[in-house]
């Protein structure tokens, strides 16, 4: 990893209220994102991760700054970045194999092509069983796999997650978890993340990025390096580890820092 495909310079966003009135979500952010990086963003509510997430994905245009991936400016959505999100996105009339291959369908992409790659990454994310199943037969954590598996199956040189699993309970959160540290380390994923779990946000991160409250900024990025540069697919290693209870402190003082400003 030491390559950098994403940067955001100096990027700036206000939203307008009418009357002459603007809100400014996020001020002058700046950030790089290395191949085959796990890069989640951490911060207070409505310090405008999602907001950033957003403009990378090119759904939102920045007031001011740039965003750059791969030497090419983000003027909108594109299919270089794939988007998974927090609410359940499949279609329930689709089976999960036809959920897969519905981008690839929609891009042209010619039918024995898109059979293989929709059963790979439905294998990937361990649904093989369930290729001919509907999304409400499903679990919760299931359906957020399908998501998964249809967004990798567009080749995306950026995977996008927004909470993605804000909505899970704990047991079905934590083996999702897992399974993403997994893909990363399987289809070589370059992945941004927005979550407000700080021990999710320790378990998958290569690096954290912590905004401060509104107007969101980068206040510190923070690399977990007691991992000694490796991820750990278990997630109870990674709290045993000696290094883990400090960087959970250090960003519970962060949270609460931000948390307490006027």
């Amino acid at each position: 990893m030491n390559d950098v495909i994403l940067k955001l310079t100096d990027v700036s966003k206000s939203f307008d209220l009418g009357g002459g009135r603007a809100l400014e979500a996020i001020s002058r952010v700046n950030l790089e994102v290395r191949r085959n990086e796990i890069c989640v963003i951490l911060g207070p509510s409505g310090c405008g991760k999602s907001t950033v997430l957003r403009m990378i994905a090119g759904l939102e245009t920045p007031t001011s700054g740039s965003l750059v991936l791969e030497g090419r400016s983000i003027e909108g959505p594109g299919r270089d970045r794939g988007m998974v999100f927090q609410a359940y996105t499949s279609f329930d009339w689709l089976s999960v194999r036809r959920n897969v291959e519905f981008g690839m369908r929609i891009n042209g992409v010619p039918s024995a092509e898109r059979r293989d790659r929709a059963d790979h990454f439905i294998k990937l994310v361990g649904l093989a069983k369930f290729a001919d199943v509907y999304p409400t037969q499903l679990s919760g954590g299931m359906r957020q796999r399908v998501a998964i598996a249809r967004t990798l199956a567009n080749d995306p040189e950026l995977l996008l997650m927004d909470e993605p699993f804000g909505a899970l309970d704990a047991e079905t959160r934590w083996h999702m978890q897992e399974l993403l540290v997994e893909i990363a380390e399987t289809a070589n994923t370059t992945i941004v993340m927005v979550t407000h779990d700080i021990e999710e946000a320790i378990f998958l991160a290569d690096k954290i990025v912590f905004m401060s409250r509104h107007p969101g900024r980068v206040k510190t990025e923070i690399v977990p390096v007691f991992k000694n540069g490796k991820r750990i697919a278990e997630k109870e290693k990674v709290i045993e580890l000696d290094g883990y209870s400090e960087m959970e402190r250090q960003i519970m003082r962060l949270m609460r820092e931000e948390g307490t400003k006027d």
